[in-house]
């Protein structure tokens, strides 16, 4: 297979997943695996779908519905490994799991990566 050069803008012609620069070589993330920051990225895209949504609950925190499934599907992983990033997320703090329990989906809240200061 040969691939073509990228030519003037053509090279903005794709969406992109961002995943934050402090994320991928911060200290404080040291210990998070490239999977499990790709999947942060993944979940930093849902939320700004989730705005759109109007996803949010009472107290206005937007949250995901990201089912362990479609993080399986899209990460082309498995089960136990789609259910290991995302604890990792949360180990750290930048992933917070509802379950809603009755067969409905958890909401996911993602976390600001940036620690926020005390007051």
């Amino acid at each position: 297979m040969s691939f073509d050069y990228y030519y003037g803008l053509s090279s903005e012609q794709y969406s992109f997943y961002r995943i934050p620069k402090s994320l991928m070589f911060g200290d404080d993330f040291r210990e998070l695996s490239l999977q499990a920051k790709l999947l942060y990225g993944l979940l930093l895209d849902r939320m700004g779908m989730s705005a759109r949504n109007q996803w949010v609950d009472d107290s206005n925190r937007v949250y995901v519905v990201y089912q362990i499934s479609e993080i399986q599907e899209d990460m082309n992983v498995s089960k136990r490994k789609a259910i290991e990033y995302l604890k990792e997320l949360e180990a750290v703090g930048l992933v917070t799991k509802k379950v809603k329990g009755l067969g409905l989906p958890n909401h996911l809240y993602v976390k600001n990566f940036i620690a926020s200061q005390p007051a």
